[in-house]
């Protein structure tokens, strides 16, 4: 079938004037907090989300590598997201979480975060490019902040990661 007898037979593909829609590309994303601003990650990345674990450190590592873990047999490198994003440090609470996700490399690692809140989903056309603020290396792993209201009425950002590069941070 092509695509203009999908579009006749198929009016909601149109808009008012006719004109044929561009198709609505959704995602997932878990968000987190850290310093009481709201992150994102693609869920796809997240492989789970832990409460606590023994953190090992690693003397001399990346200042954001907060040690290893031993999850189910791998040894795990874990990070701490507010010293990653240049944000005051925070010791581990009730709220905290170890996000485990996948990098570029396949490797596995773990991101300490204040909180995990909720998986929500986005059309893409609701995403706002991030421009470049700081230089930090933190701030190029943003891929864009969307507008979020609340039923409080403050209007908070939501900014979307990509930590799949962070395998990066053990050659630096």
């Amino acid at each position: 079938m092509s695509q203009t007898e999908y579009n006749i037979r198929n009016p909601e593909a149109l808009d008012d004037m006719g004109m044929e829609q561009t198709p609505v590309v959704l995602t997932r994303w878990v968000t987190f907090t850290v310093a009481d601003e709201v992150y994102a990650l693609n869920v796809l990345d997240v492989q789970e989300v832990l409460r606590a674990a023994e953190i090992t450190p690693i003397p001399g590592a990346h200042p954001a590598i907060r040690g290893i873990i031993n999850l189910r047999g791998n040894v795990v490198t874990i990070l701490d997201a507010r010293v990653f994003f240049s944000l005051p440090e925070k010791p581990f609470d009730d709220d905290s979480r170890i996000m485990v996700v996948e990098l570029r490399t396949g490797e596995v690692a773990g991101i300490v975060v204040d909180s995990v809140a909720e998986v929500i989903t986005l059309d893409e056309d609701d995403v706002n490019d991030a421009k470049r603020t700081s230089n930090d290396e933190g701030s190029e792993h943003i891929l864009g902040v969307v507008p979020q209201s609340s039923d409080k009425g403050n209007d908070k950002l939501i900014i979307l990661v990509d930590l799949k590069g962070l395998s990066d941070l053990s050659t630096k």
